[in-house]
């Protein structure tokens, strides 16, 4: 019997994942505004919305909101988030 499709499909789906987890990180700093000063996700999340984003999640990591969104033309984008004031630091996969 061949075992190497199975690892080989083993190998392409760790590599996958640890590509996914990549991609999804941002290595700078949104803000340095206390959390207290932070606006809320709901309040991103409308401002995000009246820009043409269908907002799935928001995320708090370190000192930034991660945007999970669907943009004005349907296509699925990971935004860095200042929480101090919602502006765009890093674009996931840019």
């Amino acid at each position: 019997m061949n075992t190497f499709l199975p690892k080989a499909l083993g190998v392409l789906a760790l590599s996958t994942l640890s590509l996914s987890a990549f991609a999804s990180t941002y290595a700078g700093s949104c803000t340095t505004e206390a959390k207290s000063n932070w606006m809320t996700p709901a309040a991103v999340q409308a401002k995000f919305e009246q820009q043409g984003y269908a907002v799935r999640r928001i995320k708090s990591s370190g000192t930034c909101y991660e945007v999970y969104a669907k943009d004005k033309d349907g296509q699925k984008v990971e935004l860095f988030v200042s929480p101090a004031n919602a502006a765009v630091v890093g674009q996931a996969g840019k």
